[in-house]
């Protein structure tokens, strides 16, 4: 961050300097400065800002080419520590929006243009959204409760969910997928579940 702006520089495989370009203000309020690592993908560079604002820049030269703040368009409001996330990529980015403690919505936007495909109330909550073996898994961090998504820019098609029950108090840790079990932490409770297709274990 500089002189409160958020920038994006770019270097080549030799370090040689290519380019620099500002996405615009940056966090100033607690911890001040950028929060995000940017994503690259098809020539194009994703970066989401403390203050809630989406940009997509040129990899080769670093000029816009389009811009959202999301706080804004979803009607939402930040956090006490800025905004934060690293987009998926997928055609669509997938997530939840901040409209209050433990209120927001289920929105996808649509990667090359910035356009809003859908937003959607589920549990009238929001939280944390992952990615694996084509579907998302999202976690509504107010109720614990777990939805297997079908990712589609028409519509929040769920189609399976189930409740974590076990361990207390908001369910905030981040999900995590890896060898066919879905790890999510509760509080001090630590559980594992078969995803695997055909699996013999609930």
């Amino acid at each position: 961050m500089l002189d409160g702006q958020g920038f994006l520089f770019a270097y080549d495989l030799d370090g040689k300097f290519r380019w620099k370009k500002s996405y615009g203000q940056e966090w100033q309020g607690s911890y001040p400065g950028a929060r995000t690592t940017p994503t690259v993908d098809g020539g194009r560079v994703y970066v989401f800002s403390g203050t809630g604002v989406l940009a997509c820049l040129s990899a080769k030269t670093g000029e816009q080419i389009w811009s959202v703040d999301a706080l804004n368009t979803f009607q939402g409001k930040n956090i006490s520590w800025g905004m934060t996330g690293s987009p998926l990529v997928d055609g669509c980015l997938y997530g939840s929006n901040f409209k209050g403690i433990p209120k927001g919505d289920w929105v996808c936007l649509d990667w090359d243009a910035g356009k809003v495909m859908y937003e959607a109330a589920w549990n009238a909550n929001k939280g944390p959204v992952i990615y694996a073996d084509g579907m998302l898994y999202c976690y509504d961090e107010n109720t614990g409760d777990v939805a297997l998504v079908k990712p589609s820019p028409k519509s929040f098609e769920i189609i399976s969910s189930f409740r974590v029950t076990a361990g207390s108090g908001k369910h905030w840790a981040h999900p995590a997928i890896s060898d066919g079990r879905l790890y999510i932490r509760h509080g001090d409770a630590l559980m594992a579940f078969d995803i695997r297709k055909n699996s013999r274990y609930p």
